[in-house]
């Protein structure tokens, strides 16, 4: 017998449903072009539903690098680690990176530039709330600090965890500053390999 989900869990699958949606308009259509009425017609709910989880159109932008992107990554990355017990801590770690270009790849370009330009914006009066709201990269450091042991550099668990991710935030700005003109996720996992060579003992 199929169990009754919780409010909560009712509440995850309406605000995901509102985000894939938000995202696969903005795709096909671009952010300027859709608004939040088409959004809800297209999502199947009521007016009200979206005005729940999120304050407007630039709300889903926002969120789609700190919670949205952090569902997706730790959702993946869960799944990842249950399916493969046996992977090394140094495949879990570039695993969790290049999910984070597959994020940026699934919700788009459009979405990606947007997102940077808002957070990096809400930066400039400071003080800045980025790191505090990406709650999945705690899963990431954590698995850096038990990777310190493999290091062939002398970097600190701090410094290895801000050089891997400035590689993928730079690859993203690179990605938008070039009008989407490489595969992010081809791309991403050449620039991690290589970072992961440069700070492991890797074969």
């Amino acid at each position: 017998m199929e169990q009754k989900k919780s409010r909560k869990d009712k509440a995850a699958d309406t605000k995901k449903r509102i985000f894939e949606t938000s995202v696969a308009l903005i795709k096909s259509k671009g952010y300027d072009n859709v608004t939040i009425s088409e959004i809800c017609k297209a999502a199947g709910l009521a007016k009200g539903s979206f005005y729940v989880h999120y304050k407007s159109k630039e709300d889903i932008v926002r969120e789609s690098y700190y919670a949205d992107m952090g569902t997706y990554i730790s959702n993946h990355y869960t799944e990842f680690v249950t399916t493969n017990p046996n992977k090394s801590i140094i495949e879990r770690i570039t695993y969790f990176l290049n999910l984070e270009f597959e994020f940026a790849d699934y919700a788009g370009y459009e979405l990606t530039c947007l997102a940077y330009s808002l957070n990096l914006s809400a930066c400039i009066p400071g003080p800045s709330e980025h790191f505090s709201n990406r709650h999945f990269s705690k899963i990431l450091f954590d698995e850096i600090q038990s990777s310190i042991s493999y290091s062939s550099s002398d970097f600190s668990s701090e410094e290895i965890f801000n050089y891997l991710e400035s590689i993928v935030r730079g690859t993203m700005a690179t990605w938008c500053f070039s009008n989407n003109s490489f595969n992010i996720v081809e791309q991403g996992k050449r620039y991690i390999q290589q970072a992961i060579h440069s700070i492991y003992q890797t074969k």
